[in-house]
């Protein structure tokens, strides 16, 4: 893809709806333009019809029913319902009242009854409302200098960035996630630079692994991780990021018969499988410690809540010390991030380095144990740089992460093992 050097882009102050443009042409000429935005209009729903309404209930994105029109995978659109839009009435149109006979959460676009309701648990109500829908407009120019906004691709939680023409280069990215009043930095990503790629990093820690792929032996994969790394989420089993690993592998190195095995987990952590008594599908010492496998990558974005060092150390020094017993050589997948306001981010871009206190311990961990390490984290932490808001992949709008990302993480895994 064509971009445009030095690119720049800013909001203009006496105007809602406008932004100005800066870099430089592949001649050297200087380029500056204004140019008018056109958010994403809103989408109007009348009577969504709802049978068997559950209770309201105060767990984000699991309050209750979703609006349909709202429905990501697994999740919903956060801050795109319009809250005044809402309404809610019975087959005859007669209303409820908000507050009443219903609540519905306006940052996650849910609903249910409250435990007065008029409306019964079997009884068929229809919503009305309206939401702004997620998008991501690029800005480019031609090699003439004409600057154009190019509307892109509304999906879900996971808007697509519009396709360029051969004789355009980007100069950056609007995101649209939510109502908006007029345009703001944080909408603004323009393309600062590219992804310099992922280093191989110290074949030392996978030696016994690459000795055996070089010589064309077996070898057995095994994936330890939760939903990230079961990633059901995604249909096609192909484009999961552990397969996507594999079939590179098993293209750079042809002779070696490569067996994979799958322990993703949804919803569950290293204690977790820790906990599970023997028998279980998930048992640590039978389905990890004894799974005879080469390699085993691990990847848990939900140990994130790990943040005192003792109760990391109690968790992971055990798993340490059965990997070097075994002889199993780890790749340690520093985890993507979440939404940023799960990570006490401000937002999408100007990220200096991932400020969750588990990734830091994980990374002591790993270079104090010699594990290799899959630096997923910064691949997607640098992502803004490129012009892309992180969360703009993540299937559920908080971190499962859609193809797209899939393709990351097994770049990132795959550079680990050079074919020389």
């Amino acid at each position: 893809m064509r971009t445009i050097k030095n690119a720049s882009m800013m909001t203009v102050s006496n105007s809602a709806w406008e932004v100005e443009v800066r870099g430089e042409l592949e001649n050297g000429k200087p380029l500056r333009a204004r140019l008018a935005v056109e958010p994403p209009a809103p989408v109007r729903i009348l009577r969504e019809k709802h049978a068997d309404v559950p209770l309201f209930q105060e767990r984000k994105w699991l309050a209750g029913r979703r609006f349909q029109q709202l429905e990501a995978c697994e999740c919903s659109l956060s801050y795109a319902l319009l809250p005044d839009s809402v309404t809610v009435e019975d087959a005859a149109g007669n209303p409820y009242r908000n507050g009443v006979d219903y609540y519905f959460d306006a940052v996650w676009g849910a609903f249910g009854r409250t435990p007065d309701s008029r409306i019964g648990a079997d009884d068929t109500v229809y919503i009305s409302y309206a939401y702004s829908p997620y998008r991501l407009d690029a800005i480019a120019a031609d090699e003439h200098g004409n600057v154009c906004r190019k509307t892109g691709r509304v999906n879900a939680a996971t808007p697509h960035p519009p396709e360029l023409n051969p004789d355009e280069s980007l100069i950056g990215h609007i995101f649209f996630d939510r109502n908006r009043m007029r345009l703001s930095d944080d909408m603004l990503f323009p393309f600062l630079e590219p992804f310099a790629g992922q280093a191989a990093g110290d074949e030392k820690a996978l030696s016994r692994t690459l000795k055996k792929l070089r010589g064309g032996e077996p070898v057995k994969i095994l994936a330890w991780g939760d939903s990230v790394t079961h990633s059901g989420f995604i249909p096609d089993e192909k484009q999961r990021w552990v397969n996507r690993f594999v079939a590179k592998l098993r293209k750079r190195f042809p002779q070696s018969e490569i067996t994979l095995v799958n322990l993703g987990w949804p919803g569950r952590a290293i204690n977790t499988f820790q906990c599970e008594p023997p028998g279980s599908p998930y048992n640590y010492e039978e389905k990890v410690v004894e799974s005879g496998a080469d390699l085993v990558t691990l990847e848990f974005v939900n140990d994130a809540y790990l943040t005192a060092e003792v109760e990391f150390n109690r968790i992971y020094d055990r798993v340490a010390a059965d990997f070097k017993r075994k002889g199993m050589e780890p790749v340690i997948v520093l985890p993507h991030p979440v939404r940023p306001d799960w990570m006490d981010l401000p937002g999408q871009k100007d990220i200096a380095g991932d400020p969750r206190p588990y990734v830091k311990l994980l990374r002591e961990w790993a270079g104090k144990n010699g594990f290799a390490i899959a630096d997923v984290s910064a691949r997607f932490l640098h992502l803004w740089k490129e012009g892309i808001p992180y969360n703009s992949l993540m299937m559920n709008n908080i971190n499962h992460p859609d193809q797209r990302g899939s393709e990351l993480f097994a770049d990132v895994l795959s550079a680990l093992f050079p074919e020389k």
